[in-house]
């Protein structure tokens, strides 16, 4: 709290926009992690629900570019069966976003990171046993996980990369299931009454470094190698 006489400063919007902006182009390059990415920041000076729909919101525009880019490297065979069963996860999603307190959904948020990069670490070798049923329930998992917290896509970046897919498949993968699902979120948040004004100009504020991010990852990816 502020010392008596003194008014508390409001954060610096600046912050916001260079968080989206380095989430944007982790996200535009490698297909996921914008969650990660930006989180644990701006949870700093946002609450978890703005944090959540401002990240999920902003990612869907983002997810279409990506998809834009890498559609013919897509397996649209393979995706479909895990997108559907994601968007099954998000009603819950939104339902736990909407009914936690600011308190779980901090802890949640925090020790989602935690694991998932303990699982990128050490699950990024490993073959897949029952890839059409592990497919659809990790799909189902994550659409859950990030409808509620923006956070759960290294659990399928695992699945996909022990399948030995390039990194076009893999990019194209992510970006139509995570299309699927920020778009099933951004209509549940707006039934659920999550987009307040200020949300909506936070949003809107923004989206410009959040598409400029997607320009500079579209230089860097042709330039990262596929290891």
């Amino acid at each position: 709290r502020p010392a008596p006489g003194h008014e508390a400063q409001p954060p610096d919007p600046s912050r916001r926009l260079a968080l989206m902006l380095a989430g944007s182009v982790v996200l535009s390059t490698g297909g996921f992690g914008i969650g990660m990415m930006a989180s644990p920041l701006l949870l700093l000076f946002l609450d978890p629900q703005s944090v959540v729909v401002m990240i999920n919101t902003v990612a869907l525009a983002l997810t279409v570019l990506v998809l834009l880019q890498t559609r013919r490297s897509l397996p649209v065979r393979e995706m479909t069966a895990v997108s559907v069963a994601g968007v099954a996860g998000v009603p819950l999603g939104v339902w736990v976003l909407s009914s936690a307190n600011d308190s779980a959904l901090r802890i949640g948020i925090t020790g989602l990171i935690i694991l998932m990069a303990l699982s990128v670490g050490m699950g990024t070798h490993r073959k897949v046993a029952l890839p059409r049923l592990l497919g659809p329930l990790l799909g189902l998992v994550v659409g859950m996980l990030v409808a509620s917290l923006a956070i759960g896509g290294p659990l399928l970046v695992v699945f996909l990369l022990a399948r030995d897919w390039t990194r076009h498949a893999v990019r194209a993968s992510l970006s139509f299931y995570f299309l699927a699902i920020h778009l099933v979120s951004v209509v549940g948040y707006a039934v659920a009454g999550l987009f307040t004004t200020e949300r909506i100009v936070v949003i809107l504020v923004v989206a410009a470094p959040a598409l400029l991010g997607f320009g500079l990852a579209t230089f860097v990816v042709r330039r990262v190698s596929e290891q």
